[in-house]
């Protein structure tokens, strides 16, 4: 056997040692699956690829697969909440994700800022572009029309965490 392979083949006890997990945790994910060079015996070891251990282990997380926790061990369940709690924090670090609040807090200042603006037209129309009083008036209604229709649509969306 070339020495690399005999690197890459542990025992059971050997691979939980580098997963750090119980011999009886290995057993396990034999039961699910997990691949096996040999099997054990009696006397005899079960031989396992520690490569082929961690693409099992592994692989199907990285690729993307969905992985329903609930299907889980408890053990392996809380790791991967855990895990999921920290990728979540990691994104929202470098902006991958942004908090609804922050969220919130940004389109309520713009749809502000827009309402502003939206409400100085007619004064702007009137003394730029020589409306009359009446003109104006007729221009600002409609705009406070238009504005109560976006608020109350906006209304029925309700908040966000509902």
């Amino acid at each position: 056997m070339p020495d690399a392979e005999r690197l890459r083949h542990r025992n059971r006890g050997e691979i939980a040692v580098m997963f750090g997990v119980s011999p009886q945790s290995v057993d396990a994910w034999i039961r699910r699956g997990c691949p096996v060079v040999e099997r054990g015996g009696r006397g005899k070891p079960a031989v396992m690829d520690v490569i082929a251990v961690a693409e099992w282990r592994f692989g199907a997380r990285v690729a993307g697969d969905n992985v329903d926790p609930e299907t889980l061990p408890p053990a392996e369940r809380k790791q991967w909440y855990e895990g999921e709690k920290h990728r979540r924090a990691i994104q929202v670090a470098d902006r991958e994700l942004i908090p609804v609040e922050e969220v919130e807090g940004v389109i309520a200042q713009a749809f502000a800022s827009l309402a502003q603006a939206i409400q100085s037209l007619p004064d702007t129309l009137e003394q730029d572009a020589s409306l009359t009083p009446a003109q104006a008036e007729a221009a600002e209604q409609s705009l406070y029309a238009s504005l109560d229709s976006i608020a109350d649509q906006l209304a029925a969306l309700g908040p966000v965490g509902a």
